[in-house]
């Protein structure tokens, strides 16, 4: 298969212009890379966000089904469940040879891309364990990347990686479910959980502003005590002490906060699975009894 030149290395073309691509588009160029183009899907939602970001890289605007393999990178950007559409859309124009094909999904394997590697191009899934929401850009410094797919594809993906002053690791295809799962319970799942100690506060007469401030101090030790001493040496709390009269008094009262009793009691049993604690026979019976 022919190689893509170098110098066409540092040329991307980005499908997508969502959270990711938002972060992603800039930092590439600040590390060198030229955007050529910006493509999104027909809706005029879509269209337009691809647009703005289409200017602010100075790269052209494409339509997906209108997309040519000119760049030496063709980086997808976009939804899961549109990837195995769109690489079968791509596949169907020609001058696929040699170029680079990267998906950033977190649980899809470069498997996805087979209509691509079919018609010529070299694969590799991308994925940066980091959370992109609207209006807030993360720094991309020290960041794990996973990547996996074709060697070719794998050394370019690399590369772009630690040009962004991010770091690389490879991953097996067959682990990237659960590699991603591990991001759900880090970050969204983290986020669900304080979503429902809120609602919570707020039950207990707190507002929004005061459960945010009483929160934080305690959430950042506990952060602090995990990453520097692990699990079991940060867990804290009557679950650890085995104090059954404390949490009969919690599941009680969180029968009042929707969905809340439903939460702790996942979060206790989860507890008794890995952590230590005290009295454990009482509180599997007490679980136990509070279905």
């Amino acid at each position: 298969m022919p190689k893509t030149s170098s110098a066409r290395k540092r040329h991307i073309t980005l499908i997508g212009a969502g959270n990711l691509a938002t972060a992603i588009g800039p930092a590439l160029r600040s590390a060198g890379y030229q955007i050529d183009a910006v493509a999104g899907r027909a809706l005029p939602a879509s269209r337009k966000r691809a647009a703005a970001l289409a200017r602010k890289l100075g790269g052209r605007l494409e339509q997906l089904d209108e997309i040519e393999p000119l760049s030496g990178i063709l980086w997808l950007c976009h939804t899961d469940d549109a990837l195995a559409e769109t690489a079968a859309l791509l596949a169907k124009k020609s001058g696929w040879q040699g170029k680079i094909v990267l998906h950033s999904s977190g649980a899809l394997s470069s498997d996805v891309l087979a209509p691509l590697q079919r018609a010529g191009a070299w694969a590799a899934s991308i994925h940066p364990m980091m959370t992109f929401v609207a209006g807030i850009t993360p720094r991309l410094k020290g960041v794990p990347f996973a990547v996996e797919g074709d060697r070719e594809a794998v050394a370019v993906a690399r590369r772009i990686v630690r040009d962004l002053g991010a770091e690389p690791f490879e991953i097996r295809k067959e682990a990237k479910v659960l590699y991603h799962a591990l991001g759900s319970f880090t970050s969204p799942l983290l986020v669900a959980t304080l979503a429902t100690a809120e609602r919570v506060g707020r039950a207990a007469g707190l507002s929004q502003k005061q459960v945010r401030s009483i929160m934080a101090p305690i959430l950042q030790q506990t952060l602090k005590n995990y990453l520097e001493k692990g699990a079991a040496a940060a867990f804290s709390g009557p679950v650890k002490r085995g104090d059954i009269s404390t949490i009969r008094r919690h599941w009680k009262d969180l029968q009042s906060v929707p969905g809340a009793s439903e939460v702790y009691r996942a979060l206790v049993q989860s507890a008794l699975m890995e952590l230590p604690a005290e009295n454990k026979d009482a509180l599997v019976k007490l679980l136990k009894n509070s279905t």
